[in-house]
């Protein structure tokens, strides 16, 4: 495992590097070593591309600030941007977050779908409230009132989806509780505890590794491949990873069983692969399919480390 943790610590990806030393190796920085690793980060190859394909505006593609088109618009920029690490320090980043703001988000605090899948799509809004949260802007009125619309949401709808027949949708579940999880502790309250409870019932209820949730239609091709970003859709592993970060009861058959799917899908070397890439349909792509994986094996590795599934002896303990 040593090998593997030396792997995703390389500087060729700062952003996996920065995720390891900070959610695998459980260091703490000092300013100045996480100033140095933020700043690798804005300066990897990634990241300089998004940028520069930016508007001088604040704008990517086009100004119409929708989710659309899909993974090419500014709103999917902003959130790749945050995924990979960036910052609301970043001005450019700050600007196109308060457009994107400005333009998108409705009275009631959504980010409501006008054109393909319209309407307020659970999904959506966790997405949204992710990349706020990893952007840092946990105490902005536009991150808490999404954050209410969502809570609210929730409560009437409990993740019923208009495109799955009212049914629930667990990839709406996913998105949100990820998104909650990133919320600090101190801002919590008792409607947000229990939205959180709300997803985890209802995701670790069912067979994760067969999906046999509620559904009209066949599980989708890509629940079992594994991949970074994820977009809309979502996959065994980033299920299993927002479960084990909300610190769901690791007993359970259910999460038991996706861990031993997921580490059973490294390969003899000890890492992952990206299985499924939505390289061709963003601006910039990230990694190459069907080959070992910073992304994936990072994400695979936390969660497995994190549920005790596998353990690993840190050097100095």
């Amino acid at each position: 495992m040593e090998e593997i943790i030396n792997w995703l610590l390389e500087d060729s990806n700062p952003s996996v590097k920065y995720y390891t030393i900070k959610n695998i190796l459980g260091e703490k920085f000092n300013w100045q070593a996480e100033n140095k690793l933020k700043k690798h980060i804005l300066q990897s190859e990634q990241v300089k591309k998004i940028l520069s394909l930016r508007d001088r505006a604040g704008w990517w593609i086009s100004d119409n600030y929708s989710f659309n088109p899909l993974y090419k618009s500014t709103f999917w920029q902003v959130y790749f941007l945050s995924v990979l690490g960036a910052t609301r320090e970043l001005k450019a980043i700050d600007r196109s977050v308060r457009l994107c703001v400005k333009n998108m988000q409705s009275e009631t605090g959504s980010f409501p779908s006008r054109e393909r899948y319209t309407g307020n799509l659970i999904c959506i809004q966790g997405l949204a409230l992710e990349m706020f949260l990893r952007l840092g802007y946990e105490q902005e009125e536009f991150t808490s009132s999404l954050i209410d619309f969502i809570t609210g949401i929730v409560f009437r709808n409990d993740f019923r989806c208009k495109y799955r027949g009212q049914l629930k949708c667990p990839w709406g579940a996913i998105k949100v509780l990820k998104a909650f999880n990133l919320i600090p502790e101190r801002l919590r309250n008792p409607v947000i505890t229990s939205t959180i409870n709300k997803a985890i019932k209802f995701l670790i209820r069912y067979d994760i590794v067969e999906a046999n949730y509620p559904r009209k239609k066949t599980r989708s091709p890509h629940w079992s491949l594994f991949g970074f970003p994820s977009g809309i859709r979502s996959d065994i592993l980033e299920l299993t990873g927002a479960l084990v970060d909300s610190g769901c009861e690791k007993k359970n058959s259910n999460l038991k069983n996706a861990l031993k799917y997921i580490y059973a899908k490294k390969d003899k070397d000890g890492f992952w692969k990206m299985e499924h890439s939505l390289n061709g349909k963003m601006l910039v792509d990230i990694e190459r399919k069907n080959k070992p994986s910073k992304w994936v094996t990072y994400f695979a590795l936390k969660t497995l480390l994190k549920s005790d599934y596998v353990r690993f002896k840190k050097p100095g303990d």
